[in-house]
C-alpha cells in the first residue's frame, strides 16, 4: 500500500472518462496532486472546479506536442493517458523521459508499444498499454491460464442494454468518445486462430450469445479489440484461439458506408468540406453531460443518470485448457447497473476509471512488480483483483 500522501498524478484528457478518473483519484487520500490536462481548457478548468478538491487542478496540453506534454506532466509519479490513441506514442515517450510511470485506455498498437519495453525496463518504469473497463477481463483471463496446464482457446464477450430501452427513432450518440467508439469499425477485426492472426470482415461472425441472467441473449459479432493482440502473446500456454465480440454499432455501420468517416472533403454547394467534420460537429458531446455527473463541492446535490439512461453491461471471458490431463473451461464475468453502480460510488464510467486509477497509484506505490511495457494481463492478478474488490468491484465464476 502507499505509505504516505506524495503521489501526483497527471491525465491527459478531461472528457468522459478522463474527468471520472480524476473523480476517483480524489477519493484515494494518499494522492497529494492530481492534475487535470486537456488541449481545451476551459473543459479541465470546469472538472477542476466541479471537483472541488485543492489536490486538482488545470493546465492547457497539446498532446501532439512533446514540449508541452513535458511541461505539464513534469514531476508526476504516474501519467493516465485519456486522451486520443493517435497520441498514444507522444504521451507514452513523454512519460519515460519525465521518469514517470504510464497507464492508457485504449491503443491502436498494443503489440508496437510492447515493443518499447526494454526503455521502460532500463529505466525501471512500467507502461501498461491498454487498461480499465473491458480489459480487466485479461486480468481475469490470467488468473485462470496460471492455474491450467495449457490454455487452448480464450474467447471474450461482452454486451449492454440500455434500461429504459431503444427509443424509437435513435440518435447516434455513444456515450464515450464519438471518434474512438467509430474507430472500433472502420478497422476489420483481428482473431488469432490456429497459431496465427487474421482479418475477418467487419460486422462478421453475428450470433445470439447467451450470457448469465439478467442480461440473457444478446446479438455481438467480431471486433478489432487490443485483448486478441496480447493475450497469445503475453499468455502463452499453447493458446491456439483468441476473439472477441461485442454487440454491433449498426448505425455506425451506416455512417461508415454512407462516407460519413472520411477525411477527404467533398463539395457541398460551392464549399469544400469533410464528411467526419461534419459528422462530429452534430454528434452530441458526451463529454458535457458526465463533466456534469461529477460531485459537486459541499453543500451542493450532485446529478443523477437519468433512468432510462442507465445501462446493464455484462463482460464475460471464456478459458478453455487442461490441467491434470482433464478438459476445463472457466467462464468469469460480471454484470453491472451503471445506475446502481453511480450511486453506490459516485463515480460515472466507474468500471474505467477506478482500474485505470488504481492501476497508476499502484505503480507509483511500486505495489506491482513488473517492468517494462505491459498489457493489463501482465499485473499481478491476485493483488489487482484485491484492490478492485475494495472498492466493491467483483467477478463471478459460471459454474
Amino acid at each position: 500500500m502507499i505509505t504516505g500522501g506524495f503521489v501526483k498524478i497527471s491525465i491527459v484528457g478531461t472528457g468522459v472518462q478522463g474527468s471520472a478518473i480524476a473523480l476517483t483519484l480524489t477519493r484515494i487520500p494518499e494522492v497529494s496532486e492530481i492534475v487535470c490536462s486537456d488541449i481545451d481548457y476551459a473543459r479541465a478548468e470546469r472538472v477542476a472546479q466541479k471537483l472541488g478538491d485543492d489536490r486538482v487542478r488545470a493546465e492547457r496540453v497539446d498532446a501532439s506536442n512533446s514540449k508541452d506534454l513535458l511541461r505539464v506532466i513534469r514531476g508526476s509519479d504516474a501519467v493516465i493517458n485519456a486522451t486520443l490513441p493517435k497520441f498514444n506514442r507522444r504521451v507514452m515517450d513523454s512519460a519515460l523521459r519525465s521518469g514517470a510511470h504510464y497507464v492508457a485506455l485504449a491503443s491502436d498498437d498494443p503489440l508496437g508499444e510492447m515493443e518499447l519495453t526494454r526503455e521502460w525496463e532500463e529505466a525501471g518504469l512500467v507502461a501498461v498499454v491498454y487498461q480499465g473497463g473491458p480489459f480487466v477481463m485479461n486480468v481475469l483471463v490470467r488468473r485462470a491460464a496460471d492455474e491450467l496446464d495449457r490454455v487452448d482457446e480464450i474467447r471474450l464477450r461482452f454486451a449492454w442494454r440500455l434500461l429504459g430501452g431503444e427509443e424509437a427513432i435513435p440518435v447516434w450518440s455513444p456515450p464515450w468518445c464519438p471518434e474512438v467508439a467509430l474507430a472500433e469499425w472502420l478497422k476489420e477485426p483481428l482473431v488469432y486462430e490456429g497459431g496465427e492472426f487474421r482479418r475477418l470482415p467487419t460486422f462478421s461472425g453475428i450470433e445470439n450469445y447467451r450470457f448469465p441472467d439478467p442480461m440473457g441473449e444478446a446479438e455481438v459479432c467480431f471486433v478489432d479489440y487490443e485483448p486478441v493482440y496480447t493475450l497469445p502473446r503475453f499468455i502463452g500456454k499453447g493458446v491456439r484461439r483468441v476473439d472477441c465480440k461485442i454487440p454491433p454499432d449498426k448505425m455506425a455501420g451506416a455512417l461508415i458506408r454512407m462516407g460519413f468517416a472520411s477525411e477527404k472533403p467533398i463539395e457541398v454547394k460551392g464549399v469544400e468540406v469533410a464528411p467526419r467534420d461534419v459528422l462530429f460537429a452534430l454528434v452530441p458531446k458526451p463529454a458535457d453531460t458526465y463533466i456534469e455527473l461529477l460531485a459537486k463541492p459541499e453543500g451542493k446535490e450532485a446529478l443523477t443518470i437519468p433512468p432510462e439512461r442507465g445501462a446493464l453491461t455484462c463482460d464475460l471471458a471464456e478459458v478453455k485448457g487442461e490441467r491434470g490431463g482433464k478438459a476445463v473451461t472457466r467462464t468469469f464475468y460480471r454484470i453491472s447497473n451503471s445506475l446502481e453502480l453511480l450511486n453506490r460510488l459516485g463515480i460515472p464510467w466507474a468500471g474505467v476509471a477506478v482500474p485505470a486509477s488504481l492501476t497508476a497509484t499502484m505503480l507509483a506505490s511500486g505495489e506491482i512488480d513488473a517492468k517494462g511495457a505491459i498489457p493489463p494481463e501482465g499485473l499481478d492478478p491476485n493483488k489487482f483483483l484485491k484492490r478492485l474488490e475494495e472498492w466493491g468491484i467483483t467477478f463471478r465464476e459460471k459454474s
